[in-house]
């Protein structure tokens, strides 16, 4: 969407409070928060204009006066106030963008989204459940595992499940791997693969030469499609990646 759009849509919900605005000003009863780029929100329009760009399938939002700043999803929930039913529908339609592939997490303990805008540390904070606790509250952005100090990871493949979540899936309706996540780790040695979208959906790992299917992640013999298309993979804490035979429906 254009910075203009972006604008736009800002006015058409009042979302920015005039210039100079502080508590009290805009809006008869509108309450105003302050957005960490420093403007003032309009918060009786926030829900409005947050609507309308999930509407057109946009899960990112920035301020229409500065659009180099981000706002992160957490900060406009601190600041909406929206009721516990309106974050849920909103949450939930977020959640459905194919865009937010990688940007939303949802925290394993307050089940709320969690947004991020560049791959980076895997300790994530959750503000809802720091301000519960009265302490900061921190989970693994790969495994979803509470992570409360400071201290590496205790398991390396953390990574590798971040990038397995992190992953959009294929869109490419003709191939039989349509819907299926651009990235699988190779179910025996966990090195990471891509399709070329050429030929049969089974590959063979470059590092220890397992054959399998990237549909289903069943090892190969007596396959046949279709299949069904397996989760993104869980290899985190795990001995071993849990493998459908071949075909399995």
């Amino acid at each position: 969407m254009a910075s203009g759009q972006w604008r736009a849509l800002a006015e058409q919900f009042q979302l920015i409070c005039p210039s100079g605005g502080a508590p009290g000003v805009g809006s008869p009863g509108a309450l105003p928060g302050l957005a960490s780029c420093g403007h003032w929100v309009n918060v009786a329009g926030l829900q409005g204009w947050v609507q309308a760009l999930l509407d057109q399938g946009i899960p990112s939002f920035r301020c229409p006066r500065c659009p180099e700043s981000p706002w992160l999803w957490q900060e406009l929930c601190k600041l909406g106030l929206f009721t516990d039913e309106a974050r849920a529908r909103l949450e939930a339609q977020i959640l459905v963008q194919e865009g937010a592939t990688g940007s939303y997490r949802q925290c394993p303990r307050c089940q709320r989204l969690v947004q991020r805008l560049e791959p980076g540390p895997l300790r994530t904070p959750c503000l809802p459940c720091s301000q519960q606790a009265r302490r900061l509250y921190c989970f693994c952005w790969g495994c979803g595992r509470d992570w409360p100090d400071t201290s590496p990871h205790a398991d390396p493949r953390c990574p590798l499940q971040a990038a397995l979540h992190d992953a959009p899936k294929i869109q490419a309706p003709p191939s039989s791997l349509h819907g299926c996540p651009s990235l699988r780790a190779c179910p025996r040695c966990y090195a990471l693969l891509s399709h070329t979208l050429q030929g049969y959906p089974s590959v063979i790992c470059p590092e220890c030469h397992c054959v399998f299917c990237y549909r289903c992640l069943g090892l190969s013999g007596g396959h046949r499609l279709p299949c069904q298309i397996a989760d993104r993979q869980l290899v985190c804490g795990r001995e071993a990646v849990t493998l459908l035979p071949m075909g399995a429906q």
